[in-house]
């Protein structure tokens, strides 16, 4: 990595020393793949999953094959079918070394096709299929290519829980039948979630029913997060105290991806001391850089919903939403809050942990406190 690349990765992974702690939760999850344990992983969005999947993998590498897929942008059985086979054929098949017509004698109901992937213009394997009947096949080769291979395989599926918004309502039953039968072959189911994924796998008349260990990813610790934070500006000739430090780890509730966000604009800044004026700055741009969208979340919400979510801004931790002092302080009606706060979670724009309310957005709940 060359010294002026920016420390402060907020997408993808580099390596290790640019992925901050997570020892225990990266041993835990080596560990059970090490010893045949398959893992659900979950936590609220942008806490760094992917970025800990990819760490692991980092170092199971040599002696396993890894693939990673995440099934968001899915719909239906058929589109997973062609995201999952396609993020399989291209991790563990070298599209320079291997061609259509030798996998033609691994695959026996499909035809793999070869193109040149738009976005790194380097050769891929894609599948097509258009039908239900196509995809039961052709699933059914994918597996049966996976238990056929002698080298180990860690297979993560990012946001697990979306097979549960398609029509198939048979895929969660269908997927356990054939990755029970897989000797060779461990998952992290990984979301965001949490009571979905949680309900997959701990419903003894679900499919998925005890057959995974829990991790669940919380916040990286503040001491942890400190010492990360100096040692890169250090390295960089940039110093920064432990004030300003606390300040902006407060500030972004030590939420990965915020934290990451406000590092990586502090870190462009031309003053090699970052004192709370340059801090001061990077927070407000920040919320300047992001105003025209949050504007435009007003005007997706109705009154009442808007205001619950600038009170619960200002609080920035609400307990009890029903509670009359609370209601009286913000001039809400207690009618309609409960329906209010239901449309907020379901948009995602409010979550409860540990016992109370936020906005999920940091930097979103930091605005509208700032704003009104």
């Amino acid at each position: 990595m060359a010294a002026s690349t920016n420390p402060f990765l907020i997408k993808g992974y580099l390596d290790k020393n640019h992925f901050c702690d997570r020892g225990e939760e990266t041993a835990r999850l080596i560990k059970a793949m090490e010893n045949g344990r398959n893992v659900t992983l979950s936590s609220i969005r942008r806490m760094g999953k992917t970025g800990l999947i990819y760490h692991v993998f980092s170092q199971l590498k040599k002696k396993n094959d890894c693939v990673y897929v995440d099934i968001m942008p899915t719909a239906d059985l058929t589109d997973f079918t062609r995201t999952f086979g396609k993020a399989i054929l291209n991790s563990l098949e070298n599209p320079y070394q291997k061609s259509v017509k030798q996998l033609l004698g691994i695959f026996k109901r499909f035809t793999p096709t070869l193109s040149i992937d738009p976005a790194t213009g380097q050769p891929s394997f894609e599948i097509s299929v258009t039908t239900t009947k196509e995809s039961d096949a052709t699933l059914e080769d994918i597996f049966n290519y996976l238990r056929s291979r002698k080298k180990k395989v860690i297979i993560a599926i990012d946001e697990f829980q979306q097979i549960l918004n398609y029509p198939e309502k048979r895929t969660e039953a269908l997927l356990r039948s054939y990755i029970q039968r897989l000797n060779n072959v461990e998952f992290i189911f990984s979301g965001s979630q949490q009571h979905l994924l949680s309900q997959m796998f701990t419903n003894a008349s679900r499919p998925f029913f005890q057959s995974t260990e829990l991790h669940f990813l919380d916040r990286i610790s503040k001491d942890a997060y400190r010492k990360f934070i100096i040692y890169h500006f250090a390295s960089n000739q940039k110093k920064i105290k432990e004030q300003e430090i606390n300040t902006l780890l407060e500030w972004t509730q030590l939420h990965t991806h915020y934290v990451q966000s406000l590092c990586n604009k502090l870190y462009t800044q031309p003053e090699k001391e970052l004192t709370h004026e340059v801090l001061n700055r990077c927070m407000q741009d920040i919320l300047l850089e992001n105003e025209t969208y949050y504007y435009s979340y007003q005007r997706l919400l109705t009154d009442q919903q808007w205001n619950l979510l600038k009170a619960i801004a200002q609080e920035e931790f609400v307990s009890k939403i029903n509670q009359r002092e609370f209601l009286n302080r913000y001039k809400l009606s207690a009618s309609t809050v409960q329906r209010s706060i239901k449309a907020l979670e379901e948009r995602e724009m409010v979550i409860y942990e540990k016992d109370a309310y936020r906005i999920y957005d940091v930097f979103l709940g930091r605005w509208l406190a700032a704003k009104f």
